[in-house]
């Protein structure tokens, strides 16, 4: 920005030569004032007595200009202001005078630069409160009456481009380097404002594509563009609509809706395109009873607007699917409840941050029927969509838990990790314990897994546990394979001893704790619970006991003991 002392520095003389003859006149007039007075003061002398003569203090438009340059100094802006406005009214008297009486082309150029200058000053002034367009018109008025004044083209420039204009902005450097075409700051700063404008372009062209692909890589590729552009130009409303429509993109809807709400107080409560977008932040944002509110004042200004009409519907339609979804759910109807999330996800098509939502309810209901597969599926959708989606990371770790093999477990621990770097410190000592049991978990995960003997999931009933087990001791119980080779005997021994002891521990309800709890399968017998034994070297009961112990709790049939034969059916 050019310095006061800069734009200044053109002036000292010439206001000086030209108001010689009218200084010589202002002394002359107050002479006659003054012998007048004299003659007035001794008439009524016997009548009125003076102490003292009043004194008439007139300011000259130099004067002015001081003032408002030990305003600007002390960034009183808006008093500088005032001085420079002073400085210039009385300027422009003085000047349009000049012009009445014929003055020579000289004095009236000498002066026109004044004038020129104070305009210049009052727009260096206006720029530092950010009056761009009172900068843009009082640099035209420094070019009006100075056609030479470089300063007040490339402030006017920098300008333009603040506020966008960045076509008009070149036009006005060209016009400028016309007079100072090795200015090589300048020539730099024309420069830029081409690059503005193709960053721009790029980014229009990002958000085309991500309408077209959903590909959020576009989008962030068109917020980086527009912050450089934003960077350069803070003001450009296009630009920082557009931005808008990145960060929507992005599913950053807090800040998209911080900058609608900004550009509705600049003068731009009338936008249709700002009002869409602000629609858009407060559906996603799950504000639909906003949403629909904005919708209808959109169309009461314009009945016949039928973008807005279309939204109006289909947010109407989105809402209440899945107010009938949330109801299911209440109900504990996790089959109409999906049924509906899934109908809701097929209506909203375009809403990063409420599909994410959906898809994260959905997993809920997947959740709570025990389909953990589906679970997890639904929570990457949601995770896809929000980066930082916090319930769906601790969900999808939960179902990963249950789910159980290596793999999952290690995944799961990957989301708590995920979950430290999202939720707040006073969060930490949970999701470390989590991470601990799990790592718990991932070690007994290598080793033997009873419920996976079993064929039941982790969070499985007491009623499950019981009918795994019969389904298996009937299968691997080895009187069904008394006929078989000694292979597939020894096969089935092991096996029938396997399913036991893993019965004989998640059917304890102590031990289950202490089995969930990470105790390694060798500790399970230690002084809190029942003492180790050898019988049958499988925790201390004989498996054809236990089997028979178990066949008796559920009214089966049973045979001699020693688990050769037992007889008719088991019951099952």
């Amino acid at each position: 920005m050019a310095t006061l002392q800069d734009e200044d520095s053109d002036d000292s003389s010439g206001w000086n030569k030209v108001n010689q003859n009218e200084a010589d006149e202002m002394e002359q007039a107050e002479s006659n004032e003054h012998v007048s007075s004299e003659e007035e003061e001794k008439e009524s002398s016997d009548e009125v007595s003076f102490d003292e003569e009043e004194e008439v203090i007139i300011t000259t438009h130099p004067q002015h200009k001081t003032f408002g340059n030990e305003a600007y100094k002390r960034k009183d802006y808006r008093a500088a202001i005032e001085s420079y406005t002073n400085a210039i009214e009385l300027s422009v008297v003085q000047y349009e005078g000049l012009d009445s009486k014929g003055a020579d082309k000289e004095q009236a150029d000498e002066l026109a630069a004044v004038v020129a200058s104070y305009f210049g000053n009052r727009s260096a002034a206006a720029s530092m409160i950010l009056k761009y367009e009172d900068v843009i018109a009082d640099c035209d008025q420094a070019i009006f009456y100075n056609s030479s004044m470089v300063k007040a083209y490339f402030r006017k420039a920098k300008m333009e481009v603040t506020l966008g204009r960045v076509s008009e902005a070149l036009k006005t450097y060209t016009l400028g380097l016309i007079r100072d075409p090795n200015n090589a700051a300048v020539l730099k700063e024309r420069d830029q404002a081409t690059d503005v404008l193709r960053r721009f372009d790029l980014a229009k062209s990002c958000l085309i594509k991500f309408s077209q692909t959903k590909q959020r890589s576009e989008a962030r590729q068109a917020n980086a563009q527009i912050d450089l552009v934003l960077a350069y130009a803070p003001s450009w409303k296009e630009a920082r609509l557009a931005k808008c429509d990145a960060l929507i993109a992005m599913g950053r809807m807090d800040e998209a809706y911080a900058i609608t709400t900004s550009l509705m107080k600049s003068g731009m409560e009338r936008n249709g395109d700002l009002l869409m977008m602000r629609v858009k932040c407060l559906y996603n944002m799950g504000e639909f009873e906003s949403a629909i509110r904005h919708l209808r004042q959109m169309l009461n200004g314009d009945p016949d607007n039928k973008i807005a009409f279309a939204e109006l519907k289909r947010i109407k339609n989105i809402e209440k699917t899945k107010k009938e979804a949330d109801e299911f759910y209440k109900k504990r109807d996790m089959d109409g409840a999906i049924e509906k999330y899934t109908e809701a996800l097929e209506q909203c098509t375009d809403s990063v941050n409420f599909r994410a939502k959906l898809f994260n309810n959905r997993a809920s209901a997947f959740a709570a029927k025990r389909k953990h597969i589906e679970c997890v599926a639904d929570c990457g959708s949601a995770i896809e969509l929000d980066e930082s989606y916090e319930k769906a990371y601790a969900k999808r770790a939960t179902s990963l838990l249950v789910l159980g093999e290596p793999s999952d477990v290690e995944a799961a621990i990957r989301d708590f990790e995920k979950l430290l770097e999202l939720v707040p410190e006073e969060e930490h000592r949970e999701y470390k314990k989590k991470i601990r049991a799990a790592q718990v978990q991932l070690k007994r995960a290598k080793r033997k897994d009873f419920y996976k003997i079993l064929g039941v999931a982790k969070d499985a009933t007491e009623p499950e546990i019981k009918k795994g087990y019969r389904k298996l001791a009937l299968k691997w119980h080895p009187d069904r394979h008394a006929n078989s080779d000694d292979t597939e005997k020894k096969v089935a021994e092991a096996t029938f001893r396997d399913v036991n002891h893993a019965y004989e521990v998640l059917s304890d309800k102590k031990k289950k704790q202490m089995y969930d709890d990470g105790v390694d399968e060798q500790d399970l017998d230690d002084p809190n619970a029942r003492p180790r034994g050898d019988g049958g070297g499988m925790g201390g009961i004989d498996p054809n006991v236990l089997f028979q112990m178990f066949m008796q709790q559920n009214g089966g049939g049973g045979g001699g003991g020693g688990g050769h034969s037992h007889g008719g059916g088991f019951g099952f």
